[in-house]
């Protein structure tokens, strides 16, 4: 598995994911059809956290690319926000939900604060944590748990080239599970199993692509794969670019 298959990956399952978004809103898809597309979508945002964790272990030693990449990443996640907005609330500026730009943002934004006290674990978990505890409060994407995710996986990319295939397969297990019940925790507003057990029954079938990804990830082998500079631009502008475009279909379809 290479970062090219894993971008593709990751691009194509959010644009099913926001499709049956828009079928729904507009009364044109077969409920059982909508859920499927939705279950598909839920692959999306780990594969996202994990390239944006990978991305940062190849420039994190490279100041001007650390700058360069947090200046394009807070242009995307403003753009992303004005299109997030339009294509889900028919606004241009909704404020009681963020983005899933604002959560990568977040996340790479703790890994280079982090970074400065490598060594010193307690004060990075404590910039972890604050990351994790903004995303929470400002309602973005996934929230804490999504952010607490790119940490995990950052710590999974510093250590993975050293192990064989069952010790990532048993690892990424252990970090897809922690972030599901995390997840599932969170949604229950931090209430006890009983709690935790409702969201999970309530997540169903959409708890799955996180099983179905842990020997997906793991089998990542830090390459890049096939090369192209048109493909990473999409990537890079795909998010905002493609829900700007939905959001207009949206509009046309009143």
């Amino acid at each position: 598995m290479t970062s090219f298959v894993l971008k593709l990956f990751a691009m194509i399952f959010m644009l099913v994911d926001h499709i049956a978004i828009l079928l729904f809103q507009h009364g044109n898809i077969d409920p059982n059809l909508y859920t499927l597309m939705r279950t598909l979508g839920r692959f999306a945002f780990p594969a996202y956290a994990f390239l944006l964790a990978e991305g940062f272990r190849h420039i994190k030693q490279e100041p001007a690319r650390l700058r360069g990449h947090a200046t394009l990443l807070l242009l995307l996640t403003v753009l992303s926000e004005l299109a997030f907005d339009w294509f889900d609330h028919g606004v241009i500026s909704y404020t009681r939900s963020q983005s899933v730009m604002f959560t990568l943002l977040l996340g790479f934004s703790g890994l280079w604060l982090a970074e400065s006290w490598r060594g010193k674990p307690w004060v990075q978990a404590a910039v972890f944590l604050l990351a994790g505890m903004t995303g929470l409060m400002i309602g973005a994407n996934y929230r804490l748990t999504g952010v607490l995710l790119i940490f995990a996986f950052a710590w999974y990319l510093d250590r993975f080239e050293a192990w064989r295939y069952g010790r990532r397969l048993v690892t990424m297990l252990g970090v897809m599970a922690l972030y599901y019940l995390l997840y599932c925790w969170m949604n229950a507003n931090f209430s006890g199993p009983a709690a935790i057990w409702e969201q999970m029954s309530i997540m169903g079938i959409y708890g799955l692509p996180h099983l179905l990804l842990v020997p997906i990830l793991a089998s990542y082998n830090g390459k890049l794969g096939f090369r192209s500079r048109t493909l990473h631009r999409c990537y890079q502008w795909f998010y905002p670019v493609h829900l700007a475009i939905l959001g207009l279909i949206a509009q046309l379809l009143g």
